[in-house]
């Protein structure tokens, strides 16, 4: 492959993708430093119910009762409490509790929507946006370093620094 056309490929590969690094530094970031974002929890109902486990099936019957316009792609969660996914928009929280089944409608403020997206827990086709992105952001990186490697002056120093950040990150893997 010619040189011209790989810089062409990484240079719209990453302004393609641009956005979506911005936004998974900070939201990396915000979230590892203690900002997480906030949920606004409502308890809407408890139902008067002997259930010992929460099925996919009961789940939606009971919502489909509180809001039949609300949909989920599956639920997160086992045994006594389960949540409806995505999480990145409004979702409920159902848990078995003494009186029976209450069931919880919880909404994510921004910050906590997008560190949701950054987890992976949006809707079916985001996290395909997603699957794509980490492709891209490869090539991006792989393309980069080819790039760089062919750059005579610079390709000592790039081989340097690529074997330091190796190895801070091993010694990082090592101290874990």
């Amino acid at each position: 492959m010619k040189r011209a056309t790989l810089i062409k490929i990484h240079l719209y590969l990453s302004a393609v993708f641009a956005p979506f690094i911005f936004l998974m530094s900070i939201t990396g970031t915000s979230y590892l430093l203690g900002y997480k974002g906030d949920v606004t929890k409502e308890v809407i109902q408890t139902v008067a119910s002997e259930q010992t486990s929460l099925t996919e099936e009961y789940v939606r019957e009971e919502l489909k009762k509180i809001d039949p316009n609300y949909s989920f792609e599956y639920l997160k969660g086992a045994g006594k409490s389960v949540f409806t996914r995505p999480t990145t928009r409004t979702y409920y929280e159902v848990n078995i509790v003494d009186t029976g089944v209450q069931i919880t409608k919880v909404k994510p403020n921004f910050l906590r929507a997008i560190i949701e997206v950054h987890k992976g827990h949006g809707p079916g086709l985001l996290k395909t946006v997603e699957k794509v992105f980490g492709v891209a952001l490869l090539l991006i990186l792989i393309s980069g370093m080819w790039l760089a490697l062919t750059i005579k002056r610079d390709k000592n120093i790039t081989l340097i620094l690529t074997a330091i950040g190796g190895v801070v990150l091993l010694g990082l893997f090592l101290i874990l």
